[in-house]
């Protein structure tokens, strides 16, 4: 996975970023449609937190 993170002047990672290959692999695990709010699923942004920290190099 090739994750890219966004930060601000300071450093501070503000925001991340996924191949759209991940991000539709995401979308069909998870049951995302695009027709829902980005912040509809509590328990998607959960899983997708708990991801990121497993892949997020140490």
């Amino acid at each position: 996975m090739n994750i890219k993170y966004l930060s601000d002047d300071k450093g501070k990672i503000t925001g991340v970023f996924i191949p759209i290959e991940e991000w539709e692999r995401l979308q069909k695990q998870y049951n995302i449609t695009e027709k829902a709010p980005a912040d509809s699923g509590a328990q998607f942004q959960q899983s997708l937190a708990d991801a990121l920290k497993k892949a997020k190099p140490e």
